[in-house]
């Protein structure tokens, strides 16, 4: 039979591995709690970074999509710009040096400007003068800072004049075009 000292010390040592299996266990749990939760914390914090990320992406978008406005109304009459438009042409017929007569002003729906409240406005209008003023009124026209649509133009020599024994000839042009305007 065993001494009573070798029973003791097979009690202790059964009860320090016990032990031992014991704080394994826990520790293990432990460090699988405190693993499960870094992962969820990790998560959380890359989902709110996300989040943060596509804040400041929309802001940027907003900011830009302003900008795109800005310069969209820069390019279309403003309301109640009709009169404004009329003159700048006429400031451009006269920077020239030709003579116009403007027909008509009409305003007509525009299909692609609906979701902008916006209409089109149909010049038509005749010039006489020298045919390099009439090409010179119709490059202003074509690059003036609107959406100006040249729909139609027809040009004739209507008569020569005599200056200082040069015969200049006196060209007829008619032009029908459009300009996107904002409904009044």
């Amino acid at each position: 039979m065993p001494k009573k000292e070798t029973k003791i010390l097979m009690m202790v040592m059964l009860f320090i591995d016990l032990l031992s299996i014991g704080a394994f266990i826990f520790l293990y749990y432990l460090t699988t709690n405190l693993i499960n939760e870094t992962i969820n914390l990790s998560d959380s914090v890359k989902a709110e970074l996300k989040m943060e990320d596509t804040a400041v992406l929309l802001k940027d978008d907003l900011a830009l999509g302003k900008n795109f406005q800005d310069e969209l109304m820069n390019y279309i009459i403003p309301k109640g710009g009709t009169v404004d438009f009329i003159k700048t042409i006429e400031q451009l017929v006269t920077s020239s040096g030709i003579k116009s007569d403007i027909s008509s002003v009409i305003n007509e729906p525009y299909d692609k400007g609906t979701a902008i409240g916006a209409e089109l406005v149909r010049v038509n209008m005749t010039v006489i003068g020298e045919w390099k003023n009439i090409q010179f009124f119709l490059k202003l026209i074509e690059n003036y800072p609107l959406k100006i649509d040249i729909k139609q133009a027809s040009f004739s020599k209507v008569s020569d004049y005599t200056i200082n024994g040069a015969k200049i000839p006196q060209w007829s042009g008619n032009f029908n075009f459009t300009a996107v305007k904002i409904k009044d």
